[in-house]
């Protein structure tokens, strides 16, 4: 099998050569990897998404996922990297040791009805929320797939299926819809008095979530990409109630499920929730993923755990502590993933991974421990 075989096999639940590897790695890890300066990323789409491509690529895993990142025009000063606009005025300065985010010194620096703003709103925020009443929610844009035509992302990323080839599978990010999206403009504090304060606030802006993701998604799926991620990391059991994300957010990934899979029978979406899942497991089952991840540790998760939960009714990828890739040795790291394939992935169904993203100091050592992992204790073949 090749590597899009393969994932497909193992997301959509069955059994494929042998169990695939898809850690989730981000830009700064890749950047590391290949030795590139993270500056050439902030400044560089393409360069954003082709180290993900040669990352995935020089460590052999079978998938990667992609993210686009605007053009930024950027200026070191005092040993800080600032991002100016394009008349050259002062926009933030740039977390370089976190996320590649602007902080923007104005929120009104952020246009809500700016069409490229809007699809790449992950890369700026600001003290101040970017968004105060339903009004501006109503503002905000929802990026069209002819957007993220003329924006370059579908040139860029027809290169990057090219570089790959059958040797690794591309996925494509939808982003959040939900409590990470809002978090973004409001901040993780005000989100979170939020929910119980300004419930008609959250509902406005998580709808138009919704909307970008699903639109993200069919543009993802119409460049023939069939992996798709869901994210929300913040919409976890360690931050909020299963009440309320079973008011807030599971009514909404549902709608994206629908909606994806009526666009395209093929599609294949999983989630990307770290922390703890548990008490959430069944309705994430009924909202119509295909797959759960990332099943986080530092979360009290495990992947036998949520196996014996969902049974056959979903995929399960990750499992493996994404602090033990800094932590432990090549072979404490084959003896996790051993065990996440034995509780999860026996039947199939499974692809290891990290159970959150990589940092970007860990070994490379651990990173091909977890490729030899799926080689040796993974092959379907050899477990007959």
């Amino acid at each position: 099998m090749n590597a899009q075989e393969r994932v497909f096999t193992a997301i959509s639940g069955g059994k494929p050569d042998r169990v695939p590897v898809i850690p989730k790695i981000w830009v700064d890890l890749a950047a590391v990897i290949l030795g590139v300066d993270l500056k050439e990323i902030v400044t560089s789409p393409e360069t954003a998404l082709r180290v993900m491509t040669d990352a995935g690529l020089a460590c052999g895993f079978d998938a990667v996922r992609m993210w686009h990142f605007p053009a930024k025009k950027i200026r070191e000063q005092d040993g800080k990297v600032i991002e100016f606009d394009e008349h050259g005025a002062r926009r933030g300065e740039v977390d370089m040791l976190g996320g590649l985010v602007t902080h923007l010194d104005d929120p009104a620096m952020f246009i809500l009805e700016d069409p490229y703003m809007m699809a790449h709103h992950h890369y700026w925020t600001c003290e101040n929320p970017l968004v105060n009443s339903v009004a501006d929610a109503a503002r905000m844009h929802v990026p069209t797939r002819a957007d993220y035509e003329r924006f370059g992302w579908a040139g860029r990323m027809r290169a990057q299926q090219r570089r790959a080839g059958d040797k690794l599978d591309i996925i494509g990010d939808c982003d959040s819809p939900t409590l990470a999206f809002y978090i973004s403009f409001r901040g993780m504090n005000n989100a979170l008095m939020d929910l119980l304060e300004e419930p008609e606030l959250v509902e406005a802006v998580m709808d138009k979530g919704v909307e970008i993701a699903i639109e993200r998604a069919k543009f993802n799926l119409d460049l023939g990409l069939k992996v798709l991620r869901l994210n929300d990391s913040a919409g976890n059991m360690s931050v909020i109630s299963p009440a309320l994300w079973r008011r807030f957010i599971k009514p909404r990934f549902k709608h994206f499920c629908d909606e994806v899979h009526a666009h395209d029978k093929d599609a294949r979406v999983y989630c990307h929730i770290c922390g703890n899942v548990m008490p959430i497991i069944e309705d994430l089952v009924e909202t119509g993923l295909d797959c759960i991840a990332p099943l986080d540790p530092l979360g009290g998760v495990t992947a036998a755990q949520v196996r014996a939960t969902v049974g056959a009714r979903a995929s399960l990828m990750g499992g493996v502590n994404t602090l033990s890739f800094i932590n432990s040795t090549p072979a404490q790291i084959m003896g996790e993933a051993r065990r996440c394939i034995e509780g999860a992935g026996a039947g199939g169904g499974y692809i290891l991974g990290s159970g959150c993203v990589v940092p970007r100091a860990a070994k490379r050592e651990n990173l091909a421990a977890l490729v030899e992992t799926a080689a040796i204790y993974g092959n379907y073949e050899a477990m007959i």
